[in-house]
């Protein structure tokens, strides 16, 4: 077992990320497994989603994985939160593929979400203003437990709309297995469609 003493600190997007409690047992092995916790404080939205193909979101993002444990360097269990840091006051604001790719991780398809979009007065809006955002997912036995900022009537508020015109992201599934979020993260990512 190699277990690291100290933390490893990294700056990045204009924030922090803070790597602690890291151990790796039989790392060169054939069953190689890693348990670690992971800090993320104030990263800059605008530069993290420049480096993906996922739709333009300004603000900031704090949160962090707590208590990641991977076996043969696949996640098997792990508390994940992401969210507005509260007081933040830089530029809150979200496009329409971010929205709809927010919608499809929380969702499903986000289908309703697109057609929104590009119905009515809604098109000749590129960007949104919001007040806040977050995601939340424990994974446990293959199926991670979905949260947002808010609850909702049985739902999850992902984005927290404001301002006019205004729009709300609202995750209906609390429960999706971990291999259909990881191929709908990764479809997204792959993606080179622009919603208009």
């Amino acid at each position: 077992i190699v277990t690291l003493g100290g933390n490893i600190q990294a700056a990045v997007f204009d924030g922090s990320v803070v790597i602690r409690d890291l151990s790796l047992r039989d790392p060169l092995g054939n069953f190689p497994r890693l348990h670690a916790s992971i800090d993320v404080q104030n990263l800059d939205l605008a530069q993290v989603t420049s480096t993906f193909s996922f739709g333009m979101i300004t603000g900031r993002l704090s949160g962090g994985i707590t208590d990641l444990e991977m076996f043969d360097w696949m996640p098997e269990s792990f508390d994940a939160r992401f969210f507005t840091p509260p007081g933040d006051r830089s530029k809150h604001r979200i496009s329409q593929r971010a929205v709809t790719n927010l919608s499809s991780i929380g969702g499903g398809s986000g289908g309703g979400v697109a057609a929104a979009l590009q119905g009515g007065f809604l098109k000749f809006f590129d960007d949104f203003g919001y007040d806040r955002l977050g995601l939340s997912c424990r994974l446990a036995n293959d199926v991670c437990t979905m949260g947002g900022v808010l609850e909702k009537d049985g739902g999850y508020y992902i984005v927290k709309g404001a301002g006019l015109p205004r729009i709300d992201v609202i995750g209906s599934q609390k429960r999706v297995a971990w291999t259909r979020l990881v191929h709908q993260l990764g479809a997204i990512m792959e993606s080179e469609i622009v919603v208009a």
